[in-house]
This record gives structure tokens, sequence and C-alpha cells, in this order.
């Protein structure tokens, strides 16, 4: 601080020469008052502004598959990313079991299980925490679930992250199948939904957990099986009984995978508000549906004319707008534009707005948007994308 020195400031009398005499009485001498110190009003410190983070959300590895590869170059991309995700979501149907496996299939199934564990790997290494929930190929039977249950010890997988659950809610309303994270004042609940269908213990499950959830900004609920589905006839009994859990429990975001396409859309709750759902595809692209017709209208779906093929549909979004495009599979499925997906979720530092980007690999392998006019890269990856008619979601 800069501190003002007193002035002294002397009048002196000027001599007239011999017409002055020594006794001429001298002029006073003036001395200033000093001045006060000066001072400097600083404003107070603003708190530094808490930044954005982000998440990544996978969906159906389907593993083992003859795409692996891809599922290695996407966690690879996933590390690279700057600044790196806080950990990463696996939205079910991380093998491929079904409920005609005999016991002898479902044993040796633990190889699967291994290939998975292989996989992901890379994230522990890089100490990026993983979250899963089961998909309905990973839980059809009981030995399955066994698998699923022993690939995923949660201590070790979502560490540092404190998992919170009730053994007392039976196999599947209990980590590792329905379980709680906080992730400082944002709230997941990752519940078991596999196939629109929710079991009391996982319904009351969901309902309390949220419930504790209350004082969360943001209340984040993850499953498999999606609230609304977009591919399929809906069933309204489970969409309006999930819909008065989600909406008495005040959630903001509904995350689930299963279908194998990216969609992200509001959807009517039972009492008059909306709530958005973004489920993520398949995230090797192994194999691929379609929106139903429905959908095809909630996205102003319309035809592109190119002379001497198959019209594709040029798309927006339900929620947001983003373009992409659908074009016939050889299984005669309209068949988003590109196969493989992820999609990064960015946390606002306040607020509930979250932003859900879908991403997709380009031919260097680099994580490029998804949406069309964004950023050039490579829409098709050829025939190899495209799903074989044995496959089930």
């Amino acid at each position: 601080m800069r501190l003002a020195v007193a002035a002294l400031v002397g009048v002196v009398a000027c001599h007239g020469g011999d017409d002055a005499g020594d006794d001429a009485p001298s002029a006073p001498l003036v001395v200033a008052a000093p001045t006060a110190p000066a001072t400097t009003t600083l404003a107070p410190a603003m708190p530094p502004k808490k930044p954005s983070w982000s998440f990544v959300v996978l969906s159906d590895l389907h593993l083992p598959n003859p795409k692996r590869e891809v599922i290695d170059h996407i966690l690879t991309a996933i590390i690279a990313m700057s600044p790196r995700p806080r950990f990463v979501i696996l939205a079910g149907d991380h093998t491929n079991g079904n409920p005609w496996n005999p016991p002898a299939l479902v044993a040796g199934s633990i190889y699967w299980w291994k290939v998975v564990a292989a996989a992901l790997q890379p994230l522990r290494d890089a100490h990026i925490p993983v979250l899963p929930v089961a998909g309905n190929h990973d839980s059809y039977l009981p030995g399955q679930r066994a698998h699923y249950a022993a690939t995923f010890d949660l201590k070790a997988w979502a560490a540092p992250f404190e998992v919170h659950g009730a053994v007392a809610r039976g196999e599947i309303g209990a980590p590792p199948f329905s379980y709680g994270v906080d992730v400082d004042d944002v709230h997941f609940s990752f519940v078991h939904n596999v196939q629109e269908w929710l079991d009391k213990d996982v319904a009351s499950w969901l309902a309390d957990d949220l419930a504790d959830a209350s004082k969360a900004r943001i209340r984040i609920v993850v499953s498999h099986a999606p609230w609304h589905t977009v591919i399929a006839h809906e069933r309204t009994q489970f969409a309006a009984q999930m819909g008065g859990i989600l909406e008495g429990g005040n959630a903001n975001l509904y995350l689930s995978g299963h279908e194998h396409l990216f969609w992200d859309e509001d959807f009517a709750l039972p009492h008059g508000h909306t709530l958005r759902q973004v489920m993520t595809g398949c995230v090797s692209g192994w194999y691929n549906y379609g929106p139903n017709k429905d959908e095809l209208a909630a996205a102003h779906c319309t035809k592109i004319v190119v002379p001497g093929k198959v019209a594709p549909l040029a798309c927006a979004m339900p929620h947001g707008g983003g373009a992409f495009m659908l074009a016939l599979d050889h299984h005669n499925r309209e068949i988003e534009h590109a196969r493989i997906e992820l999609t990064v979720i960015t946390v606002p530092p306040d607020g509930t707005a979250v932003e859900a980007t879908p991403m997709t690999l380009d031919a260097t392998n680099k994580l490029v948007p998804w949406y069309l006019g964004a950023e050039p890269h490579a829409d098709q990856r050829g025939d190899s994308q495209r799903g074989s008619s044995g496959s089930t979601r």
C-alpha cells in the first residue's frame, strides 16, 4: 500500500539587500499539515468457479465378439481424453448369456467374464473407476448372475467411490445389481432393470434410494433396459410404474442401453412432468437396431432422394435436434449412420442441465462427434458392422 509522506513547505523571506536590516523580522515558517495515508479498498476474493466434469457411458459389450478390437480402441481413446472422465458406467450386457443355456454352458461361460475383465483392465490400470449394471444377457439364470457378481467386486472396481446398498433387498435389489453412488453433489441410482419389468425388491429399493438422495443437486438413474423403449412396442404398465418412482424421487436423468442404438428424448411422467432419457448404443457396433415408427416421427425423419439407391432418412434427435441419418441394412432395418457409439455426459458446476454428447471412432480410432455436421468422420464401417439375424438385444 502506498503511504503519503508529509511535505514540509518553507516560505523564506527575501532579503532586500542593504535596505533590509538584520533586525527585519523573517517571514514565518509555514508547515503543511500531514496528509492522511492513502487507502485502497480491495474487493472481496471470489471463490474459484468449480469446473464441470464428465463421465462416459458404454453399453452392450457382448463379449466375446468379433469386434473386440473396436472395444480396445475405444478404451484407449477414453483413457487419452483430456480432461480424463472421472469414471465409466457400463450399462449392461457384458456377455452373451441366454435363458436356454444348458448348465454346462453357463458354468463354462466364466471364460466370457475373464474376457470382459481383461478388456476393461486398461481402465483399472489408468485408475478410472468402473460402475456397472447387469444386462439381461448377464442375468437370465442364477449361474449367470453369480458370474456377474463374482466379476464385479464393487469395492475394487468403483474405488474410490463408496457404494451404498441394502443386502436385505434380495439378490437383485442389492449390490452389485442395485446400488447407489454419490459423486460430489450428484447421486447415481444403479438399478437392476433388464427387460422392462421391475422386481418388487428393486422397485422399493429405488424409491428409498431416491428419497435418501433428496438433497442431491442432480439425481441420475442408470439401468440396462430403458424406461421407455424406442425400438419395440411400449409396455405401458412398466413405463407407468417406473415413471411414478422416478417422478416421486425427482430424478433428473435416466441412462440406459439395451436397444443397440443411440437415442435422446424427453418422455412424459405420470403426473405432468417430463424426464430426459439418454440411451447409449452398442459400443462395438457388432449389431444394431433402428427406431420404431413413433420415434421416426418424433425425430422428424424425411427421405433423402439419392438416384439409383434406397433413400436414406435424415433425422433430428428429439432432444437437442442433433442431425443423424438412418439407412436400411441387409435385414431391412433402419440403422443409424455411425454404429459404433459411446456417450459422454458432462455435469455442470451448478444447476441440473447435464450435457449428453454421443461419440464414435473415426478411421484413425480417434473419438469424434457422432452427430453429423459437428466434425467430419467415418460414418460407415462396412457390412462387418451390421448384425447377424440370430442376435437378440
